[in-house]
């Protein structure tokens, strides 16, 4: 009951924020212009920091009306800075661009260099966010140079990190590392304790990609140190989820389950629902593997439920985004209306057409909000069961953890485990009548950049929709499991290599082909696959290795290709 009601409180503040006016202390209005602009700029950035953009976006546009009346140059270019990172967040980059090329332009009519590097490394993180890599490395170069002509460290700190972000998203590991530890040795000059941690957390993901774990756990743990320095409850949270990964990756599950237990404790205490997610997600297989399945079973149950509550802030957030963007077009209207001189008929018909397409909008949210809390109060309302109901469930609940032992929970193929014991199967058959089989091994190529540039919800849909076209390609005898991230690996039972690679050719061809839709963004796929032969030479485990340095070869190489062992 206490969380329906909750949700119902969350409801209101949700429709309060869309359709009710911000109050003011009425103090505010007998401030001088320039105290009132002031208080009025610093509440939007307030908002801006809680992720508030509507609201942030509501003051800071007070503050330039004043400064704008004022001519106070250098303050409008403050607030053209800062309304541009607003739409940047929105992902309303040309409204981005366009108020970061106005504070640049001020920045250079007042001879601002500080104000100039801003602007630059502003407008290169907009570049960066449409994946305009080039373009946004020319501006971070500009906004380097100038900050070594002038010695701003703190820019060229900010900049160097920039840079670093550029090459990591192009998976240019070497260089991202490069920048990183540029970037790291400023930041411990000018004292920025959160910038350092930032800086060794980054330089971690850096040695994550280029294979070294052992120092991505080195730099994970020095950022965690001084996470707790600073008390950063979000960071701390953050480097115990890199560090918990990083075992997972090691096949270590006892200490990635310590680690991952350790992030979700401060993620409840920040309520970081993002990280909350990724931990029970994690936890549920590493539990699962571990055979605990009463812990699997909680974590899981635990994971659908942050799963509904992210779900509902996504849909207040684009509630929110759609009246900013309502609102953003309404005033392009009236300027191009006033403009033109426009009739006063016509104004009115199309800001009518405008308000009746946000009003509907608004109303089919609140109408999935509503069937959301309805959900959640069915779901409550059924969660009060009797205690031998309660068992019952539970006993059915622990029964089917056997199967779930064996199924990767994302894409319902088979995890490792069960490959394995699939493995041993072929290898039993192939000691009985001597057929061979060939093992595929294969890696979805640019997968970091997809979950860096869509979100993890696209990187998800990328392995389901890989993994049923994998199902519905293969032939019935074939065997398809997910290894491990995007890594599958493949046997097919009485094929050589030859034919193997065949059909492995046909799979990434189709694969190759497939484009996904994600939020109005058409993402291609491709895969990269390695193959070796199973035939007694070598024991299995070596075979898999082969295949996987096939594969690995094949990344080096050219991706989006096929390689066996014997190419190599």
């Amino acid at each position: 009951m206490n969380k329906l009601i909750g949700l119902l409180i969350i409801s209101a503040l949700i429709h309060i924020n869309i359709f009710a006016e911000n109050p003011i202390d009425e103090k505010v209005n007998f401030l001088p212009e320039g105290n009132r602009a002031e208080y009025f700029f610093d509440r939007g950035l307030g908002y801006y920091n809680l992720n508030q953009y509507s609201n942030a976006l509501k003051f800071i546009d007070q503050a330039l009306e004043i400064y704008i009346s004022n001519n106070d140059k250098p303050n409008m270019a403050r607030c053209y800075n800062n309304i541009g990172n607003i739409y940047n967040k929105l992902n309303i980059f040309n409204k981005a661009m366009e108020y970061h090329l106005l504070s640049l332009e001020l920045g250079e009519t007042l001879n601002d260099e500080k104000g100039i590097v801003s602007s630059l490394n502003n407008i290169g993180n907009v570049l960066k966010n449409i994946e305009k890599y080039d373009e946004a490395l020319e501006y971070y170069q500009k906004a380097l140079n100038l900050s070594y002509e002038i010695k701003d460290n703190k820019g060229l700190s900010i900049t160097l990190n920039n840079i670093g972000n550029i090459y990591l998203s192009k998976e240019n590991y070497e260089n991202a590392l490069g920048f990183y530890n540029r970037s790291l040795i400023l930041k411990k000059e000018l004292k920025d304790n959160f910038g350092i941690a930032t800086s060794y957390n980054n330089i971690g993901i850096s040695y994550q990609g280029l294979g070294s774990t052992a120092k991505a756990l080195e730099n994970y743990n020095i950022s965690l140190e001084m996470m707790k320095e600073i008390h950063d409850g979000d960071g701390i949270a953050s480097s115990y989820f890199h560090i918990g990964v990083s075992y997972y990756e090691k096949n270590d599950d006892k200490k990635a389950s310590l680690n991952l237990e350790r992030a979700l404790a401060y993620a409840q205490n920040c309520d970081n629902k993002q990280i909350m997610v990724s931990c029970y997600n994690l936890l549920a297989e590493i539990y699962t593997n571990q055979r605990d399945y009463l812990k699997a079973y909680t974590a899981m149950k635990l994971y659908a439920e942050l799963k509904d509550d992210l779900i509902s802030i996504q849909t207040q957030k684009e509630v929110a985004e759609l009246q900013i963007r309502y609102e953003t077009e309404k005033k392009e209207q009236e300027i191009a209306l006033l403009k033109t001189n426009a009739s006063i008929t016509n104004y009115q018909s199309k800001e009518s057409e405008m308000f009746i397409v946000i009003l509907v909008v608004i109303l089919i949210a609140v109408a999935v909000m509503g069937f959301f809390f309805y959900y959640q109060f069915r779901q409550k309302a059924n969660s009060n069961k009797t205690i031998e109901e309660q068992n019952i469930e539970l006993t059915q609940a622990y029964n089917k953890m056997e199967d779930l032992a064996k199924t990767d929970m994302l894409t319902g193929l088979s995890n490792r485990r069960d490959m394995y014991q699939k493995i041993k199967y072929e290898t039993d058959r192939f000691e009985r009548n001597e057929n061979p089989f060939t093992i595929l091994m294969g890696d979805i190529d640019n997968f970091k950049k997809i979950n860096d540039t869509y979100g993890h919800d696209a990187g998800d849909i990328v392995l389901k929709t890989i993994s049923s076209l994998m199902l519905s390609f293969m032939r019935k005898q074939d065997i398809v499991g997910r290894w491990g991230g995007e890594e599958f690996l493949l046997l097919l039972p009485e094929t050589n290599l030859e034919g193997g690679k065949k059909i492995a050719e046909k799979l990434r061809a189709r694969i190759k082909n497939e484009i996904i839709h994600y939020k109005g963004h058409d993402i291609k796929i491709s895969i990269t696959i390695g193959l070796s032969l199973y035939d007694r030479i070598h024991d299995v485990n070596e075979s898999i290795k082969e295949a996987d340095k096939a594969m690995y070869f094949g990344k080096i190489r050219n991706k989006n290709c096929v390689v066996t062992a014997n190419d190599i």
